[in-house]
């Protein structure tokens, strides 16, 4: 491939700048993965695989500059602390209200999010979420969130509250 396609990805690398973003070392380090999955996503039929690159590779942008979480994972916080407003004790949320919410605070579509399951990740990564807090309800999952925890964490990560409902 390296002999057969050289020119290909050599342009990809060298020659087309819109590919990347990234800037210092995580420019060095992703640019040639960014070159390949650009080669194989035009030449080589495998979709996603060039946006797939470039997400991973602003995380680890964002992880390399202190960032702990990323876009979608401030929404979250942001709309579980929303949705836990009127109450200090604990509370019951369904996966699909969370997923609505985050969809608006993001101004996305919400079928663009996918299934609301990728919530549960980020929950117990964010350490709000274990086996005994959440529940498959008729309507899907629901998750037992206390407000104090989803502020403890916004406080930890520096994330702003919304001040309106409409995000």
């Amino acid at each position: 491939m390296a002999l057969t396609h050289f020119g290909k990805v050599y342009s990809n690398y060298f020659e087309r700048p819109e590919l990347h973003k990234l800037h210092n070392r995580s420019g060095e380090l992703w640019s040639p993965l960014v070159a390949l999955a650009a080669f194989f996503e035009e030449f080589g039929g495998v979709s996603g695989l060039l946006s797939a690159i470039s997400d991973a590779a602003s995380w680890d942008e964002q992880m390399s500059e202190g960032k702990a979480l990323s876009e979608r994972e401030e929404a979250v916080l942001q709309a579980l602390e929303m949705l836990t407003r009127s109450s200090e004790g604990e509370v019951w949320l369904k996966a699909s209200a969370v997923r609505e919410k985050v969809a608006r605070l993001l101004g996305q579509p919400i079928e663009q999010l996918g299934h609301a399951q990728w919530i549960a990740h980020i929950m117990t990564r964010l350490q709000l979420l274990d086996s005994s807090n959440r529940r498959r309800h008729m309507d899907g999952m629901v998750y037992r969130v206390t407000r104090s925890q989803v502020m403890d964490m916004m406080r930890r990560y520096e994330v702003e509250t919304v001040a309106s409902e409409d995000g």
